[in-house]
């Protein structure tokens, strides 16, 4: 989950939902058990000279993007934006067009993006995608001359191929080399598509939805931004982190999608386990708490790992040195670099079927 250089040094970033859900396209693009995933665009909505379809266009672990969507989207035409490529994103909507435009060279947009497991053993979640550092913004309004550079450098993307261009878009043309798609997706939601509680310091709390960017500014916000997206869930254990053994049997889902628990002396932002036989791990995640009785603390984990059947089979050293925060920080990025959170059926299986 590489962010580009410098990014969370700048003014503030966006946060932006992008690709294909339940509403433009009627269908999510698939996360992978090991946190891998196919970035589809949503379906164009207008006349455009691109001849790519998503039977054509390849993905980065399938043959095309049709293989991971309904038959029903395989011809139609995908409106590539963001384009990571060419490092550029527009959009003509009135809300999202005045926010492209308040921002300055050096920012930063965040693009996440609902995702559906594959196999489908749990819910779709948001996910942090990719991201683009801003050279600059271009206000191009109808009958407003574009310029013959600009137009040679973003021909091919995806507002410049539609016909007629749209008449009131707003265009960010990313720092060169400073658009990232990620390799792994970074998680940004909770089961009911708001910002994850563990994400409470970036300054943001609430829904994630689609129809505008949300803003996280400040120098510290960003720096911790930043770190999230570069290390993950790893990046919020320090020196206080605590590891808790659960003594109960495995904590259930809630409605919501989080694992309801009942640690005594449990803080918000402790880290638990469940161990079965032999050493498995049946689930591991962080505490989000809401004080009830002063002896039990009624914790919530959204951030979490949950393994069925027998459990994960881990190594035993890894486990035995998570007390201490270092051996934590390693428990816990040797599992994200493994595992998306949220529900597995059991370890991975045969990830190689969707390459």
């Amino acid at each position: 989950m590489a962010v580009p250089r410098g990014a969370g040094d700048s003014g503030k970033a966006l946060l932006l939902r992008v690709g294909i859900d339940r509403g433009a396209g009627g269908a999510l693009a698939p996360i992978f058990q090991d946190g891998r995933f196919e970035y589809v665009p949503i379906p164009e909505t207008s006349a455009t000279r691109s001849p790519l379809t998503y039977a054509t266009l390849p993905g980065r672990r399938v043959s095309s993007l049709a293989t991971v969507l309904p038959p029903r989207l395989a011809l139609r035409r995908p409106h590539l934006d963001p384009d990571f490529a060419a490092a550029a994103y527009g959009d003509a909507a009135l809300g999202k067009r005045r926010q492209l435009l308040r921002l300055s060279r050096g920012d930063v947009i965040v693009f996440y993006a609902g995702l559906a497991p594959r196999p489908p053993e749990d819910r779709p979640r948001l996910f942090a995608i990719g991201t683009l550092r801003v050279s600059r913004v271009h206000d191009l309004r109808d009958g407003e001359p574009m310029g013959a550079d600009l137009g040679a450098r973003l021909a091919g993307t995806a507002h410049f191929l539609r016909q007629p261009r749209d008449p009131e878009l707003a265009l960010v043309e990313g720092e060169s080399g400073g658009a990232t798609l990620f390799e792994r997706a970074a998680p940004l939601g909770d089961g009911r598509d708001r910002m994850l509680p563990d994400l409470a310091r970036l300054g943001y709390k609430g829904s994630l939805l689609r129809s505008v960017g949300h803003w996280i500014c400040g120098h510290e916000r960003l720096r911790l931004l930043q770190a999230w997206l570069a290390n993950g869930p790893a990046s919020l254990v320090d020196g206080n982190s605590r590891l808790l053994p659960l003594e109960t049997p495995v904590p259930a889902l809630t409605p919501e999608g989080a694992l309801a628990l009942e640690l005594r002396g449990a803080r918000d932002g402790d880290w638990f386990v469940s161990l079965a036989k032999r050493g498995r791990l049946q689930a591991f995640g962080r505490i989000s708490c809401d004080q009830g009785d002063e002896r039990l603390a009624t914790a919530r984990s959204s951030l979490f790992w949950r393994f069925l059947d027998e459990g994960l089979a881990m190594p035993r050293p890894l486990v035995s040195s998570a007390w201490r925060a270092a051996g934590l920080q390693r428990l816990v990025s040797w599992i994200q670099e493994r595992y998306r959170i949220g529900v597995h059926q059991s370890a991975i299986r045969n990830i190689g079927r969707h390459a």
